[in-house]
């Protein structure tokens, strides 16, 4: 993707920073901070009279308008590969991920190519993961009835993303790879129980190995905990491993099964593999493994002397899938 060098990385003004550098040297230098072609390195600081700082903005153009030409001749193409990142900011109640204390802060997205082999690069990974943390940081913008919000994709393209946009970045991507590349969906985890102690759990399947929040399949899920003793249970720290051991096995349950309902079938075609309760709890390893994931769940919950301990929503995002699922 292309990198665009701000002010905040540079206290002295670029003109002086390079001004005694010679052309092959500023040529180096704006490849290493925008990955451009050689060639289009050479023709920035030709177009501005080897004014570094101009050769940058330069740069900026010309990719955006080379990736928007781009794209609308490759626009038609196919693109059903891809990755499905996911984006947890603070996992809720307890967790080691964000406060602790606050509101659960999470998304997941599906950014879309032509081939698995740019799915696996690295530009293409680093931008779905930097596409999920920008939709997480929205959390508390979005009103909804539902925990999970789906968000308008032509909308959300217009949100700012690094030096630019996201559908800047892609433009930017596309100009360098040639692929058509399309942001094919994204929600927000906005939960809205105020009764309940809420935890996010998460799991990417085949993730990406750089990039372990990116995979093939990625699962978000929310637990609900409730007990007069939850404020002494925040200081437990076996409960609190406990709890995220177990949140960590229901997100690989989900991704691991084609689970599509937590507690009865979701379509009268489906068979009971696909509700999640219903499932042997093969995930959490150990003799547990073969018992319903509801029994477990059970067990847990008298263990701890809760009054609710449920998994109270999830998705779960495959690459390719269709999005009625």
């Amino acid at each position: 993707m292309f990198k665009l060098f701000t002010q905040s990385c540079a206290p002295r003004s670029l003109h002086r920073l390079y001004s005694t550098k010679t052309t092959v040297q500023l040529v180096a230098e704006l490849r290493k901070l925008t990955n451009a072609p050689i060639i289009k390195a050479r023709q920035a600081l030709t177009e501005t009279n080897n004014d570094f700082d101009a050769a940058l903005k330069w740069l900026e153009k010309d990719l955006l308008a080379s990736g928007l030409a781009k794209a609308e001749k490759i626009k038609d193409r196919t693109a059903s590969e891809g990755l499905v990142s996911v984006s947890v900011l603070d996992g809720g109640f307890g967790s080691r991920i964000g406060s602790g204390v606050g509101p659960v802060k999470a998304a997941i997205i599906e950014l879309n190519c032509e081939s698995d082999f740019v799915s696996r690069t690295d530009e293409f990974s680093r931008l779905a993961a930097d596409i999920a943390q920008t939709v997480a940081q929205m959390a508390g913008q979005q009103g909804s009835a539902s925990n999970f919000t789906a968000l308008d994709v032509a909308s959300l393209l217009e949100t700012p993303l690094k030096s630019g946009t996201i559908h800047s970045s892609i433009m930017d991507l596309i100009a360098r790879i040639g692929e058509n590349i399309t942001l094919r969906r994204a929600a927000l985890l906005a939960p809205t129980s105020a009764e309940s102690k809420l935890r996010v759990g998460s799991y990417v399947h085949n993730a990406a190995p750089a990039f372990p929040t990116s995979g093939r399949v990625g699962v978000l899920s929310l637990l609900s905990l409730r007990s007069p003793r939850l404020s002494d249970l925040l200081k437990d720290d076996v409960f609190l491993t406990d709890t995220q051991k177990l949140e960590r096995a229901l997100a690989r349950q989900t991704a691991g099964f084609l689970t599509r309902a937590i507690r009865e079938k979701a379509h009268e075609e489906d068979d009971l593999e696909t509700v999640l309760y219903q499932q042997p709890f093969a995930m959490l390893g150990g003799e547990k493994a073969g018992l319903p994931v509801r029994q477990v769940l059970d067990e847990w919950q008298k263990q701890w002397e809760l009054e609710e301990f449920e998994v109270a929503d999830f998705v779960r995002w495959e690459v390719g899938e269709s999005q009625s699922k």
